[in-house]
């Protein structure tokens, strides 16, 4: 995938002249800057690889005359410069700005005629270069000049301008809030390069949310990418998931962190992905289930070989099209969820006392944790079980809790219960328990709750952190489904080789392929500058 996002510079400058005894206005001037060569040269050859780095360090002013040129570096007579104040800055789609500000003040640069202006970038505090330049003039657009005397004040603002459309990665694209936007802060001064390359297997409303729902994620140092100083375009790197790299996930979401992502399947950008009679298993003459090893396939589109033979769907054969053909953790109906949503209870922790620490979430399989929003410790009880609320119906079989701190005689006794109807209340058939790991009959449902009977105990949250898939996460719950995936009315003959074709209609990781990604940043000016 190779995707192309665009923003546009431009930038003014307004000013007034003031009376230095009394803030009477005197005479105000504008002047539109053309964005000089030098200012893209600054982001598309060294600039934002140090942190020591500013594109809008100062503002200028000079007294000289000629003809403006995007190839200058310097003003025709600089007067001088100052450090201006940030006096505004907003984020909006599709264009955000900074304004900042300087005061050139009654006992400075007098005796000269202020007739040209402009934003000055710097390495260090030391090296300074022209970013911008402008000739001032008055409403008419006539050019001006300011006699600069030890009655004045000069206030001079500049706004510099960047305009983002979200285009970039399609119909199906999905982006940050403006004031995420990692091209627009870095192109503002506010925020540094963009460098996060990730997929995720959820559905999700912006690219910032990769942040934490991300099942890979690689850093991209802007030395890395491709840097053309004539067309002012950044070629991100190809980023590439390798063989051994996230296996078994699906991939949903992919992109850049706060910049923008491609929300699939979008079959016009990705299209359906064959699968050829990939190796299902062999027969041994009494198993009747086995892996598909793919979740998310097109239903009918798969063929079921048996020993090269092709099998008929609902005669020979079931299959999931949506299965859960491996215990992970994101599987799970409950791995996308948090406690503090309005449609998930967990004990009493709603209510209880918020801590001082960053303690996690216990149902969020991601590093899910808001300093100081969290208890140390919740109570679950039969009257405040863990409860949720699936809103639609869904097919639940197993369940993993942490509980190390219940005595064994006690968890045997736990309960996991399901509703239709949010009253009548059935415990869930056939369940047994290995450790840590709960396993029952597939049951369909949409409330859950889980308690033991007139036992109240006390969940421990916890501030440290386990890592998995790139992820952190703490005290950990998950109730959901995990099957096989294809399932045969007859066992298969002992030594008969299974072999599935079929097509995906999202990508998925596993030692069978790569996962590879970039894209490309093109930086332009503005009409007028």
């Amino acid at each position: 995938m190779k995707f192309e996002h665009k923003a546009v510079i431009h930038n003014r400058f307004d000013v007034e002249i003031r009376d230095s005894k009394t803030n009477e206005l005197k005479q105000t001037a504008v002047a539109y800057n053309i964005i000089l060569n030098r200012w893209f040269n600054y982001f598309t050859n060294t600039g934002g690889v140090i942190s020591y780095c500013d594109p809008l360090r100062a503002i200028c002013v000079g007294k000289g005359t000629g003809t403006l040129d995007v190839t200058r570096t310097g003003l025709f007579s600089q007067i001088g410069y100052k450090t201006p104040t940030t006096i505004e800055t907003v984020y909006d789609y599709p264009t955000s700005y900074i304004t900042k500000e300087i005061r050139i003040e009654a006992n400075e640069f007098n005796g000269n005629v202020i007739t040209e202006v402009g934003f000055m970038a710097s390495y260090y505090d030391s090296y300074y270069y022209l970013a911008t330049h402008a000739f001032l003039q008055d409403s008419e657009g006539n050019q001006i000049a300011i006699n600069k005397t030890d009655t004045d004040v000069v206030i001079i603002r500049g706004t510099f301008y960047v305009t983002f459309n979200c285009t970039g990665f399609g119909d199906n694209g999905i982006y940050p809030a403006a004031s995420e936007n990692g091209v627009v802060k870095w192109l503002l001064g506010t925020g540094g390069f963009p460098n996060t390359v990730s997929f995720s297997r959820y559905n999700l409303q912006t690219s910032n949310e990769l942040f934490n729902n991300r099942h890979g994620s690689k850093t991209v140092n802007l030395n890395d990418c491709a840097k053309n100083t004539t067309t002012w375009r950044i070629d991100y790197p190809v980023i590439t998931w390798l063989d051994t790299e996230r296996l078994n996930h699906t991939v949903r979401i992919i992109g850049v962190n706060s910049i923008g992502a491609i929300s699939l399947p979008n079959h016009t950008l990705f299209p359906p992905i064959q699968v050829t009679k990939i190796p299902i298993g062999t027969g041994d003459g009494m198993n009747m289930d086995f892996n598909i090893k793919a979740p998310h396939i097109i239903p009918n589109s798969e063929t079921v070989y048996v020993d090269n033979v092709a099998l008929t769907k609902g005669t020979d054969y079931e299959i999931d099209y949506e299965n859960n053909f491996c215990d992970m953790r994101e599987n799970y109906h409950t791995a996308g969820l948090t406690c503090r949503m309005d449609n998930v209870s967990f004990g009493n922790l709603k209510t209880a006392t918020k801590s001082g620490s960053t303690y996690r979430d216990p149902i969020a399989w991601w590093n899910c944790y808001e300093a100081n929003q969290y208890p140390s410790s919740c109570i679950v009880s039969e009257a405040n079980p863990i409860f949720f609320d699936f809103g639609t119906q869904k097919e639940c079989n197993r369940m993993k809790i942490e509980i190390n701190t219940v005595p064994a005689a006690q968890i045997d006794n736990l309960k996991i219960q399901y509703s239709v109807d949010n009253e009548t209340w059935t415990d869930v058939p056939g369940m047994t328990r290995a450790s840590q790991m709960w396993n029952f009959t597939m049951t369909p449902a949409r409330y859950w709750r889980v308690f033991i009977p007139s036992y109240n105990w006390s969940y421990g949250l916890t501030t440290g952190t386990n890592t998995r898939d790139e992820q952190a996460f703490g005290t950990t719950f998950f109730l959901g489904k995990t099957v096989p995936g294809l399932r045969f009315t007859a066992p298969p003959a002992n030594g008969a080789a299974i072999e599935a074709s079929y097509q995906l209609e999202l990508p998925f990781k596993t030692s069978n392929n790569l996962l590879r990604f970039t894209c490309s940043l093109i930086l332009s000016r503005g009409e007028g500058s």
